[in-house]
């Protein structure tokens, strides 16, 4: 494949399509018929995260994830969408010794992690979390903070990660309002404060959350121009996949922006 057609390849890097291991895909056949509807969109590479540590999901080891994503990938077929392995973590103070212990799956088995928060609320002692996180040189990327509770109250909590390193994720669906009005403030807002990195479609179904990136990349751009928001479906998530450095630019000031103490992940920069 020519450079040309790698720099347009569109990339999922969050999705729930592995079949009948989490609250995705409820069988394969319904896995297939997610892949067609990526496909169709346009979505080369997706990667699978079950969710993991969330008190729901079955915890599958990486051995686990792998099996199926090579099983996946076999009953998809060559010249169509890949599946990557990857999982979708849920924070605690257990993170950091799950990822050194490789009980997670890194996106593709590189050097990214994605991390997901509560729907309410923003734990206390993440930052010095995802601080411990970068000593180990894993890059954690934070999915769908639009939909958190305290985030959309006050997004600039999100600028403040992404200073000391953790890139950001968001719901394609959230962009063009299919999560609610506040999801879609509060993801417009990060948008126009170079607060977002990725666009990923979070597909658990074909009809209800779809595997569809378009929508939302589209209307990214009428945020932040057609330019910018393809490189969050297409030069970013390559280099997460890859596990290549992603150099992101300094959040836009939020104006009314709290100040905070500072801690020991802030130290680490």
């Amino acid at each position: 494949m020519c450079a040309s057609a790698i720099l347009f390849q569109v990339i999922d890097i969050h999705s729930h399509i592995m079949p009948e291991i989490d609250d995705g895909a409820r069988s394969l056949d319904e896995a297939l018929e997610m892949a067609a509807i990526a496909s169709e969109d346009g979505i080369e590479y997706m990667v699978s995260t079950p969710h993991m540590f969330n008190g729901l999901s079955s915890n599958p080891e990486p051995s686990e994830i792998l099996e199926r994503v090579a099983a996946l990938n076999e009953a998809i077929g060559p010249n169509a969408l890949k599946i990557l392995p990857g999982n979708e973590v849920h924070i605690s103070h257990e993170i950091v010794e799950q990822a050194k212990s490789n009980r997670v799956t890194k996106i593709n088995q590189r050097n990214y992690m994605l991390v997901e928060f509560p729907q309410l609320t923003v734990p206390v002692g993440a930052d010095e979390l995802f601080y411990k996180l970068l000593l180990q040189g894993v890059r954690p990327i934070l999915v769908h903070p639009e939909r958190n509770g305290q985030i959309q109250t006050n997004p600039s909590i999100v600028a403040d990660f992404i200073e000391h390193g953790v890139l950001i994720q968001v719901t394609a669906m959230s962009v063009t309002g299919q999560f609610g009005p506040a999801a879609k403030t509060c993801a417009d807002a990060l948008l126009r404060h170079d607060c977002v990195h990725f666009l990923a479609t979070d597909t658990h179904r074909p009809l209800r959350r779809p595997p569809i990136l378009s929508r939302g990349r589209d209307a990214a751009g009428a945020i932040i121009g057609d330019v910018r928001a393809a490189a969050l479906v297409e030069s970013n998530p390559r280099a997460v996949i890859n596990g290549e450095t992603l150099q992101v630019p300094p959040p836009i000031p939020f104006r009314s922006r709290p100040r905070s103490k500072r801690s020991l992940f802030s130290r680490f920069f």
